[in-house]
């Protein structure tokens, strides 16, 4: 059972701060970024492949 009642300051939420953000989800991040470029290049060199594909069967 609680002997004393909570200090209703320290329940008030903390503001967000971004440096901190980063230093606690920096990897997740980093593979984030990483997966998003595999995606864009993939996408850029399947375009590519279709294009010349075409042209090839014209």
């Amino acid at each position: 059972m609680q002997s004393e009642l909570p200090n209703p300051q320290d329940d008030v939420p903390k503001e967000f701060d971004f440096d901190v953000f980063l230093e606690e989800n920096w990897m997740y991040l980093v593979i984030v970024f990483v997966i998003v470029y595999i995606v864009v290049m993939y996408s850029k060199i399947l375009r590519e492949r279709r294009k010349n594909k075409n042209s090839e069967s014209e």
